[in-house]
């Protein structure tokens, strides 16, 4: 009985314990509200803060880290999770404030366990580890107080260790990546963006989201590859002026300070996509934004992550809590337990990393349970459910009938071999959808027949006008019967031999063409040449235009010229209709 009620009692301190599971933290000015994935607001913190600002979460240790622009104690706190017996909203000081400092935007690497904060009014980027104490002097990561460069949002791939950064200064904006290293420092997007802010790095993807207030009313939010290239506008609109973001599976969500709302949008270009979608609204102004990305679960395998993440998985599932009492043992015990589907408990924040394709604070929900309506669920490399159609369906989900409302008039719908749906039509129906009723075409055709006796009918109609004629009320007076002249008997040519008969003209007509311009050539090479014909005029200088003529008399060398002409056929001289010494000149 003892046992019994101890298990019950252990049980009750497990659930009580994971009763905050979240999945977005937002930062007002005044607090930081928690909300589960459909937007629901599990709880909130952080209340004794007035202007609180950037926000970043350590996923793997449970801890949010953020920052408020007055508080006199220090700039940047942390805040641990709920867990166990400990205040729920227990908050330590990270750093100690300056005098002249503005955190813009907090980043965190699980790796390495660091701190980075982009400074706008001292233009640097800086770094801590959060194992340091509050008066620990950070190191200055980048400094560009000497360059034309405001940092602003930032962004860390800790899988391929780099740092990414926003550069809002519109005269020189761009975005910016260097290795955590301090190496190998690029300019990845530049062009098109009047003034970009937050940034975030997406490892499912492989891809950084950013948004860009852009001039006037203007804004955008885009994404590109880590290398910059691939640069995809994914929503433009106006009357919004984006801040800082957070990326899921499937969604992208921002905050926006004129409207103070928090908006959606797909995170995959749609061309059937609407605009944003605006989730909640609030009376002050949404600053920073984080969701839980579930990187332990899903990047587990990927190429460039699964030793990073492998060794952050180990270094959390290796730190067991102190055990003070054999109630303390019991309870460690029996969360081991707890985790379902193959999950692992991970003592440090009595919270599970589930496998892939499983969700929910025990792994208790199967991501593909009631997600397809029809066909197979399958989790696709993004960690993503997806579903594998059979031929008779399609969609999402699958849940679309292709024969549905497909044939009309009661035809009988078939999916083909190649997976398309086909009508086989009831008698007098006709038509890909069985559309057509013959029999009011019929109908129609003999009534003109009726009126204009020269009217060409479709062949088939003359039984069903026979029987209009016979059968219907006043039929003999409103339909006609065609007769053989009036049949339309042509059918449809085949293709296939229609394409022969214009291949075969075609052919026909290039050989006759070649015949012609070979017989041409030939002609044109073999023609004999035509005879060159020259003649000579002798002409005397002031001859006598009575008695001397150029054939007899032959004036003296001294005062005479000879013109030759060759073919004379075609020189004008010989069309001269006089050749005397006033028309030739020597």
């Amino acid at each position: 009985m003892i046992n019994f009620q101890r298990r019950i009692f252990y049980i009750l301190i497990l659930y009580i314990n994971t009763a905050f599971a979240w999945d977005f933290a937002v930062t007002t000015p005044s607090k930081i509200v928690f909300y589960d994935e459909h937007w629901q607001e599990v709880t909130s913190s952080a209340h004794q803060f007035e202007h609180i600002g950037a926000i970043t979460f350590d996923e793997a240790e449970e801890k949010v880290y953020f920052t408020d622009e007055v508080q006199n104690n220090g700039s940047i706190f942390s805040l641990m999770i709920p867990k166990d017996y400990e205040d729920p909203h227990l908050i330590e000081k990270m750093l100690q404030r300056t005098k002249n400092e503005a955190v813009r935007s907090l980043a965190y690497d699980p790796f390495d366990r660091n701190l980075y904060w982009s400074d706008m009014l001292n233009k640097k980027i800086f770094v801590v580890s959060v194992d340091a104490n509050a008066f620990t002097t950070p190191k200055v990561f980048l400094d560009f107080s000497h360059e034309n460069t405001q940092p602003d949002g930032i962004a860390i791939d800790f899988c391929r260790r780099t740092l990414f950064w926003t550069n809002s200064n519109f005269t020189n904006s761009c975005i910016e990546r260097i290795g955590l290293n301090g190496s190998e420092r690029k300019v990845i997007v530049r062009g098109e963006m009047y003034a970009p802010h937050g940034i975030v790095v997406d490892q499912l993807t492989d891809r950084i989201y950013y948004v860009v207030d852009q001039q006037g009313i203007h804004f955008s939010v885009e994404s590109a590859n880590l290398d910059g290239s691939d640069r995809q506008v994914i929503l433009k609109g106006l009357n919004n002026e984006p801040f800082s973001l957070a990326v899921t599976k499937d969604a992208i969500f921002w905050t926006d300070h004129t409207n103070r709302a928090i908006w959606g949008h797909a995170k995959f270009i749609n061309e059937t996509e609407g605009g944003a979608n605006m989730i909640l609204k609030y009376q002050d102004r949404p600053r920073g934004i984080v969701a839980r990305i579930h990187y332990l679960t899903n990047s587990l395998n990927d190429e460039h992550c699964h030793k990073v993440v492998a060794t952050i998985k180990n270094r959390i599932l290796s730190i067991a809590p102190p055990t003070n009492s054999t109630l303390d043992m019991g309870a460690y015990v029996l969360r081991k337990k707890y985790c379902l589907n193959g999950g692992e408990f991970v003592a440090k924040t009595t919270s599970c990393i589930c496998k892939i394709g499983f969700k929910g604070t025990r792994c208790e929900i199967n991501e593909c349970f009631n997600h397809c309506v029809h066909g197979t669920c399958v989790i696709s490399s993004l960690g993503l459910p997806t579903c594998e159609c059979p031929r008779s369906h399609f969609g999402p989900r699958c849940q679309w009938y292709k024969c549905a409302s497909h044939c009309m008039n009661d035809g009988h719908c078939i999916i083909e071999d190649s997976g398309e749906p086909s009508c086989e039509c009831k008698e007098n129906y006709g038509g890909a959808h069985c559309e057509y009723n013959s029999t009011e075409i019929c109908a129609l055709y003999c009534k003109i027949l009726k009126l204009e006796p020269d009217t060409n009918v479709p062949y088939g109609c003359h039984d069903i006008c026979e029987e209009l004629v016979q059968h219907s009320e006043n039929g003999a007076e409103t339909y006609a019967i065609p007769k053989f002249e009036h049949l339309e008997m042509c059918q449809q040519v085949d293709p296939w031999t229609s394409t022969v008969i214009v291949v075969f003209v075609c052919g026909v007509v290039a050989s006759l063409g070649l015949m012609l311009l070979i017989v041409q050539g030939l002609r044109r090479f073999y023609k004999p040449a035509r005879p060159r014909i020259k003649k000579t005029f002798v002409v005397r200088k002031q001859a006598s235009p009575s008695t001397d003529t150029p054939l007899t008399n032959r004036p003296v060398a001294t005062e005479q010229c000879e013109i030759t002409i060759e073919n004379c056929c075609n020189m004008n001289i010989c069309d001269t209709v006089s050749l005397s010494s006033r028309k030739i000149e020597p």
